[in-house]
């Protein structure tokens, strides 16, 4: 930003400017499975994550040309391309669950990500079991039984790919919490959607379907959002400390439930609510006891 704009956000505190950037972010994510949920019953699943790649990179472009070939100068192309293939399955399950459940469900599931994060952790990286973790990996699982209720109603696909997105997304934190060390935010970025659009190129030409000019709008946009998305969630967790940043995330929710019922006429069930409630109350509780 630039001008009154950018003053004015400079002379609020952090706590504050951490809010704004992370609720803005909550918007976005809402707003990007809106139009994705609206694109996956015209377009193939792995054409829109493909085209929306392509668009995010058009997006980059002017940081590309102003930092040059230096700014992507990287000794971890190892890790970057791994981090690209878990995002391509991450994203995959996404675009596919929002064919079948309503964009709020899927923002609830989402929040189990910190959560597995953690347990992954534990596993991968050798962290200590501990109370704290065993307690916030119980109660993220109770909040999703709440929300999906097998035994109560039919598991959906859609839920299924839901999770599945959940454990990817918590696999891509741990490498994320690892690239930072050494790389900038915005190289990670170019690196995730140049790697993503090219694991995706084949499956899309496979499947392609010509988008007509309303669709490749909407592409473009989602694009944009994306982009968008990520560059607000980093200056939030920069701004201040997860504990406090977190908690805005929860906004995710109510964008999505208002942009569902306005588009789609789809409001989530109490037992959304409830099972979000809880799985987010997990995710504070990690925070505020440093994972």
């Amino acid at each position: 930003m630039i001008g009154p704009a950018s003053l004015w956000l400079k002379g609020l505190s952090g706590p504050v400017r951490s809010g704004l950037w992370m609720t803005l972010s909550a918007l976005c994510y809402a707003g990007a499975g809106t139009i994705v949920r609206h694109l996956a019953g015209e377009l193939p699943t792995f054409e829109i994550v493909f085209v929306r790649n392509l668009f995010g990179i058009v997006v980059m472009l002017p940081w590309l040309v102003r930092m040059g070939a230096g700014g992507l100068k990287t000794h971890r192309i190892g890790m970057h391309t791994l981090r690209g293939f878990s995002s391509a399955v991450n994203v995959t399950c996404q675009v596919a669950a929002l064919a079948y459940i309503p964009v709020a469900d899927m923002a609830a599931i989402t929040f189990l990500q910190p959560v597995l994060g953690s347990v992954i952790a534990m596993v991968a990286l050798g962290e200590v079991f501990n109370g704290r973790r065993w307690t916030a990996l119980g109660m993220g699982f109770l909040g999703a039984l709440v929300i999906i209720r097998p035994g109560f109603q039919a598991v959906d696909i859609g839920m299924v790919l839901a999770v599945a997105s959940a454990v990817a997304g918590a696999v891509i934190s741990i490498m994320i919490k690892d690239l930072v060390r050494t790389e900038t935010p915005a190289a990670i970025t170019v690196y995730l959607l140049v790697i993503q659009a090219l694991i995706m190129l084949v499956p899309a030409i496979m499947v392609w379907i010509s988008p007509s000019w309303e669709q490749l709008f909407w592409l473009a946009a989602l694009g944009l959002i994306g982009v968008v998305l990520q560059v607000t969630f980093n200056r939030s967790m920069r701004a201040a400390d997860a504990t406090v940043a977190l908690p805005f995330n929860f906004t995710r929710l109510l964008w999505a439930a208002l942009l569902g019922w306005i588009v789609f006429a789809e409001f989530p069930d109490i037992f959304v609510w409830i099972g979000g409630a809880i799985i987010f109350g997990a995710s504070i509780f990690l925070a505020r006891r440093g994972g």
